[in-house]
């Protein structure tokens, strides 16, 4: 169905293709009322009306006290009071008159921009955009004055370019972060947990960056809108280049922490791992991944990584060691390799030492545990068969 910005009158419509379309929603009990109490029609004209006419028809009711709209009959030269003249008002004046007198301005100062936001309202349930209200009435206030009172802003922007709005679009407008006003965005975010997330995403991406270039940011959000899921692209792009990520670990000698999203593709790329998809995990505090060089008795070096995994009262804790295409160290090297980050503050999981624990007493009892990291340093956590099938994995490696 055509939408015409100048089809507001109900007297003068003429278009033969229109058909009934129902009133649904919060308007429906005013205008059943208005309609019993001398707008006689004004619910059956209405559902015959133009996308224009009903939307005024819905400004007005979220406007105007209808049981004193003296006022506002006054400012249209409409000359009977109470419900008749609100009926005779939809019928006779145009959209953008009615829109004016509901929020005393002149017709002239409502925008044409307005008009043609309300020509695509179209909340979940409505079948076509224009025809069926916000489902809140106080978003008809807020987007005016976004699109009148900051017309220029990027807020009125991106609203102007939204193919469809919704209550929730312009709640996500007023509330996202400035860097997320785009079109694009607003279509996907269209609750208030969706917004938070939104929100809290930029605040990672600032705090994971020494400083942030917002043209850079800008850059890469655009480049998102190619993509299916606009902000995981965005926020995969943008710690791409984070430089302060959070790391619990103090550089010492041989152990370097990752602080960069640099240093973990290095470190993906040296030790052929997965650390460089594993970004945004380190920038939630979920995962930190440290570099261990161990030197061995002949004095060559290993480099190895060790993953830790945060706990709930703010320490961490050793959840991996690996070398190069995720192989276990030696016995030797994964020893040294936990103990010194347990100097540096690390938790080693384990059993406890002095307790019941044995790697025999396990076996007896059907547990078996070879190289597990718990026990690496464990006294009683290595036997013969351990050894014996170290000593072979680490001649096939040769």
């Amino acid at each position: 169905m055509a939408v015409h910005l100048d089809d507001s009158r109900i007297d003068h419509d003429t278009d033969p293709d229109r058909t009934s379309v129902p009133i649904t929603g919060w308007p429906l009990a005013a205008l059943a009322r208005l309609d019993r109490s001398g707008a006689r029609g004004l619910v059956a004209d209405l559902t015959f009306a133009g996308v224009l006419t009903r939307q005024a028809a819905f400004v007005l009711l979220a406007a105007v006290d209808l049981d004193v709209p003296g006022a506002f009959l006054k400012r249209l030269d409409i000359q009977v009071d109470g419900a008749e003249g609100i009926g005779l008002a939809l019928r006779l004046r145009r959209a953008r008159q009615i829109i004016g007198a509901a929020y005393d301005l002149d017709p002239d100062n409502v925008p044409t921009g307005f008009l043609r936001a309300l020509a695509k309202v179209q909340e979940t349930r409505a079948d076509e955009p224009g025809f069926q209200p916000f489902n809140d009435p106080a978003t008809y206030r807020r987007l005016f004055d976004i699109l009148v009172g900051q017309r220029n802003s990027r807020r009125a922007q991106a609203l102007r370019y939204c193919e469809k709005l919704k209550s929730s679009t312009i709640d996500a407008a007023t509330t996202l972060d400035p860097l997320l006003l785009w079109p694009e965005i607003l279509a996907v975010t269209g609750t208030p947990q969706r917004v938070e997330a939104a929100n809290s995403m930029i605040r990672l991406i600032r705090d994971s960056h020494t400083s942030v270039d917002e043209r850079s940011l800008v850059t890469a959000m655009r480049q998102s809108f190619k993509s299916l899921g606009v902000l995981e692209a965005f926020a995969k792009k943008a710690l791409d280049s984070a430089d302060r990520l959070p790391t619990p670990i103090p550089a010492a000698e041989g152990v370097r922490p990752l602080r960069t999203a640099a240093d973990y593709r290095e470190i993906g790329t040296k030790l052929r791992n997965c650390a460089a998809t594993k970004i945004g995990e380190v920038a939630l505090g979920l995962l930190v991944v440290v570099e261990v060089t161990h030197r061995t008795e002949d004095g060559s070096e290993m480099v190895f990584a060790a993953s830790l995994t945060p706990i709930s009262d703010g320490r961490w804790t050793v959840s991996e060691v690996s070398g190069a295409k995720n192989r276990r160290p030696s016995k030797e090297a994964l020893r040294d390799v936990l103990m010194r980050l347990q100097a540096l503050g690390a938790i080693i999981p384990g059993p406890a030492i002095g307790g019941p624990y044995s790697k025999s007493l396990a076996n007896l009892l059907g547990i078996y545990r070879y190289a597990a990291l718990e026990d690496a340093l464990h006294p009683q956590a290595v036997d013969e068969a351990d050894e014996l099938l170290e000593a072979f994995e680490a001649e096939v490696a040769a």
